[in-house]
């Protein structure tokens, strides 16, 4: 096995280091421009002329001590603001991607956004504190200062990958035809983020899938790779998924080219780089860490305690108008399978009449999901109040006390019952159930039940590989927007 040195695993933290001085540099120049410059006075005076809020030249030097004091808590405050931002808009190359991006463009969007939302926080506050010449400022020159230390840190790890092998990642392309020869082309003219191809074989489908997987392996092996790339659109999702599984037995990332994953990109959003139309998904090397873990559980059990606290109105209300409308009890247990298979009871408000369940056999031919899961549009069984209750999502609350019990997590893999469970069709599906399930997933904010179950599993699949704070974050918010739109809720 090659001898090659292990690339940056933690690169975003270089970024996020420089992102860091970047606010601190900006911070303290436009604290000495204001403060302790001939001109600052006038020309922040000016400034805030121009922004129709009051003269502050006559508080300089209250305000000159109060922002050197407070500058370690402001610094702090800013740099968390807007590097939230720039993950969100992936800014940060944890996944290394192999096109360019708008990297400026982003930085540019994101302290833009920022600077919207102090100002906003001003407002509804009441704040008149702050100058707000101060931020407006603050904010441009944070802008260009990052732009330009992305700029000289890039340049500096191009330098150290060309000359001393550092965050090299040496990668088996495996594939052939057009596809194969673009990605080739594209990654050995620009070196994407130290992206090495030092091996590559063709795929001839007409062996013995096996054959051809230990093929695989044997150069993955033999070159020492921390990376591999399939572009080969011919394959199926089952053997994607036997590649993906054993590119986690060898802890490593894989970049899969197929249309199978179009709903990642197209239905979920997700970014990815794409290759004359093909989205090339990402999937990360395995993390087993339990202090992250331990950090999930935590939040999860922060932030559903918080949840019925603040929804307990809503919670009461649905419980009353359950009660008043129809027969049966508040709500609905149901056996679900969880993480690793194992049963749990899960809670949900009731939506049907009482017994409801017993009348799945008699509505199987009106099931409108395909293989694997049972959903009817327009199912008979359902209540008045349960449509208004399943439209708005109200009835996935009580899974906040699951998240309690630790059955679920707030984000995760949705917990299917056994029905459905007993009706997977191919091995791979059941990679699924690797991860504690949640209320809320990809699958739930891509079209939820639009989605066939096929498509769900893929889902599934790409969360557990890149599951990550972001990826939550971006999950939650776009929870909100498919609950108030009610998209696939039925």
């Amino acid at each position: 096995m090659s001898s090659a040195k292990r690339p940056l695993l933690h690169l975003w933290l270089l970024e996020l280091a420089t992102d860091f001085f970047a606010v601190t540099a900006s911070y303290f120049v436009i604290y000495f421009v204001r403060f302790h410059s001939q001109w600052g006075v006038s020309l922040f005076t000016a400034v805030n002329r121009a922004l129709g809020v009051r003269d502050t030249g006559e508080l300089q030097p209250f305000y000159s001590d109060f922002y050197l004091a407070s500058s370690f808590r402001l610094v702090l405050f800013i740099t968390a603001a807007v590097c939230v931002l720039y993950a969100l808009l992936n800014i940060y190359s944890g996944h290394r991607p192999i096109r360019r991006r708008l990297i400026a463009w982003n930085i540019i969007l994101a302290n833009a956004i920022a600077l919207a939302a102090f100002y906003i926080y001003f407002y509804i506050s009441r704040n008149i504190f702050h100058p707000r010449s101060f931020f407006v400022t603050v904010m441009p020159v944070n802008a260009v200062i990052t732009i330009l230390l992305r700029l000289l840190l890039y340049s500096v790890l191009r330098t150290a990958r060309e000359k001393h092998c550092i965050d090299r990642v040496n990668t088996v392309l495996v594939g052939s035809g057009e596809d194969a020869a673009f990605i080739r082309d594209l990654v050995e003219k620009n070196v994407p983020h130290g992206i090495t191809i030092v091996d590559s074989m063709t795929l001839d489908l007409d062996f013995p899938f096996e054959e051809t997987l230990a093929r695989i392996v044997e150069r993955l092996d033999k070159s020492g790779a921390h990376m591999l790339i399939t572009a080969e659109r011919r394959l199926s999702a089952a053997q994607i998924m036997c590649i993906l599984e054993k590119c986690a037995d060898k802890g490593i990332p894989a970049k899969i080219l197929s249309d199978e994953f179009s709903v990642i990109a197209n239905q979920a959003r997700i970014r990815s780089d794409l290759v004359k139309g093909i989205p090339l998904m990402h999937f990360a090397e395995p993390r087993q860490n339990a202090l992250l873990k331990a950090v999930k559980r935590v939040t999860d059990v922060l932030f559903a305690s918080l949840f019925i606290l603040i929804l307990s109105p809503v919670l009461l209300l649905a419980a009353v108008l359950i009660k008043l409308t129809s027969a049966g009890p508040v709500l609905f247990r149901q056996e679900r399978i969880g993480v690793n298979r194992r049963p749990f009871t899960m809670y949900k408000f009731r939506t049907m009449h009482h017994r409801a369940d017993e009348l799945v056999a008699q509505l199987e031919e009106f099931n409108e999901s395909g293989r694997g899961l049972f959903k009817i549009k327009q199912d008979p069984r359902m209540t008045g109040v349960g449509k208004f209750l399943r439209r708005f999502s109200i009835d996935e609350l009580p899974q906040l006390l699951n998240v309690l019990k630790g059955d679920m997590s707030l984000i995760g893999p949705r917990p299917l019952p056994r029905r459905d469970f007993e009706g997977y069709y191919e091995d791979w599906h059941y990679s699924r159930h690797e991860g504690v399930p949640g209320i809320t997933c990809l699958w739930q904010v891509s079209g939820r039940s639009d989605l066939d179950f096929h498509n769900m599993c893929i889902l599934d699949v790409y969360y557990l590989r890149n599951r990550s704070w972001v990826l939550d974050l971006k999950i939650l918010f776009r929870t909100v927007h498919a609950v108030l739109f009610a998209r696939g809720a039925y």
